[in-house]
């Protein structure tokens, strides 16, 4: 989708700004080279010939956003609202396709038709509807030939326990991961029956419908059931205590297990699920599985994000008027979130915002240190974030973080090594997103993983 954004010869230098990573913040500068990413980082670096030079004085600079899970599909109009995440520092998203009847390859390829609407950088994780002979042998070609590594299964769609065990144990053998979004899908459905019949809808049966409980269960078995077969796992969105002791445990065991949150669930409350069920005609963007939880559960997951246990903070966002779960807006916001609750409220480190926004995405997910970092030969995706802004959401019935304050600013968002958004407006220059494959997992970490899933699944010390 699209050339790889800027030339050879395009260079641009970012001095004076306080460089932030994962690691460590150190105040030198960067050398960008267009389609040749970062050429040089350092203290006082020269300024080539036809160098354009940037003056990041009183900023951070850091990482371009990596956007775990987003769920546009083969969604034009959906792409086009890209440019929300880029104008909150976001570089890159890793979006999900549901396929149809066609095959995946079919459905393949019609996303990647529709990404090219993208303004952002954009992989792929496919969504399998089932574990039969057709969807396993496409699952070995967009691994091996279309760069798809990881596959998304959704227990809330009713998918069983064995079709997740054969296709966890699949995508294993091929060098691919398995996303589970965890809820007890028969569960959620009777007890939506049965709020049905008592006339109880809309926002008050979002809630009620998927107690916690129901995630917690859901996300241990998830994780049991990919030690049961040696497979890695990705488990999320998670909203909940039980959930987030549910990795705590796992990971103590040593198994290969990560999660994410959505960055809303971090701080929007269950209040607001009206008990009548009636916004007066206006969209709720609230409706959405797992449901927003009350203050115990958001700190639970802060601790979470804090220690580790949860590596990852998403948006969650599907376009307007698509069906399945997912948020209708959040793209601009979710570091904007991340920073100020956060960063500027105690709870995170600035690095450690670089982590659960940008690195542990591209680690996890095998394109680092392409994306999330700021070395040479990464690509040059970076953000100019002033640290000390800070502004709250005007309250509207149909806005998602109406009434809620956000931290920071992207001040000035470069792409592939060129400036895309400055002066709170996309910036001329920009060119549309590129296609990011995502490398299989190489075979032998495959089978260190594979047995340290196995050993973390027996009783007592291995």
């Amino acid at each position: 989708m699209g050339m790889r954004h800027g030339h050879g010869r395009d260079l641009l230098l970012i001095r004076g700004g306080m460089v932030v990573t994962g690691q460590a913040s150190l105040r030198v500068d960067v050398l960008c080279g267009g389609a040749d990413g970062i050429l040089a980082i350092g203290p006082d670096l020269d300024i080539p010939a036809g160098c354009a030079v940037v003056d990041a004085g009183g900023l951070l600079v850091m990482p371009g956003g990596v956007d775990a899970h987003t769920a546009i599909g083969a969604d034009e109009a959906g792409f086009a609202c890209t440019m929300d995440a880029l104008s909150g520092g976001t570089t890159t998203i890793l979006d999900t396709m549901c396929p149809g009847n066609d095959g995946l390859d079919a459905a393949w390829r019609a996303w990647r038709h529709a990404a090219r609407r993208s303004h952002v950088d954009v992989g792929l994780h496919m969504a399998l509807p089932d574990a039969g002979e057709a969807v396993l042998d496409g699952m070995d070609a967009l691994v091996m030939d279309r760069g798809v590594n990881t596959f998304h299964l959704s227990m809330a769609a009713g998918l069983s326990d064995r079709a997740i065990l054969k296709l966890s144990r699949h995508a294993t053998d091929c060098g691919a991961l398995c996303r589970i979004a965890a809820q007890n899908a028969q569960a959620v459905a009777y007890l939506r029956a049965e709020l049905d019949q008592a006339g109880i809808t809309g926002g008050e049966a979002c809630l009620l419908s998927a107690p916690p409980q129901v995630e917690a269960e859901a996300v241990d078995r998830a994780i049991m059931l990919a030690g049961l077969v040696g497979a890695p796992v990705h488990v999320g969105p998670v909203s909940t205590t039980g959930a987030t002791e549910g990795l705590a445990r796992a990971r103590l065991r040593g198994q290969r297990v990560e999660g994410h949150v959505l960055a809303p669930h971090l701080v929007v409350d269950e209040a607001v699920y009206d008990p009548e069920g009636d916004r007066a005609g206006e969209p709720d963007p609230y409706l959405t599985l797992p449901p927003f939880r009350d203050v115990a559960h958001r700190r639970a997951l802060w601790g979470a994000v804090a220690s580790g246990n949860i590596g990852m903070v998403a948006s969650g966002f599907r376009a307007a008027g698509m069906g399945g779960d997912g948020l209708v807006d959040g793209l601009a916001q979710r570091m904007r979130v991340v920073w100020r609750h956060g960063v500027q409220a105690g709870v995170l480190t600035a690095e450690e915002f670089v982590a659960v926004t940008s690195q542990a995405a591209a680690r996890a997910f095998n394109i680092y240190p392409r994306k999330g970092a700021i070395m040479p030969g990464a690509d040059a995706d970076i953000v100019l974030w002033d640290g000390g802004a800070e502004e709250t959401c005007p309250a509207a019935p149909s806005a998602l973080y109406a009434g809620i304050t956000l931290g920071g600013r992207a001040v000035q968002v470069i792409r592939g090594g060129v400036t895309v958004w400055k002066d709170n407006r996309p910036y001329a220059a920009a060119r549309r997103g590129s296609y990011v494959p995502c490398p299989a997992f190489r075979p032998a970490l495959s089978a260190r993983m594979r047995r340290a899933a196995h050993l973390s699944t027996r009783d007592g010390e291995p």
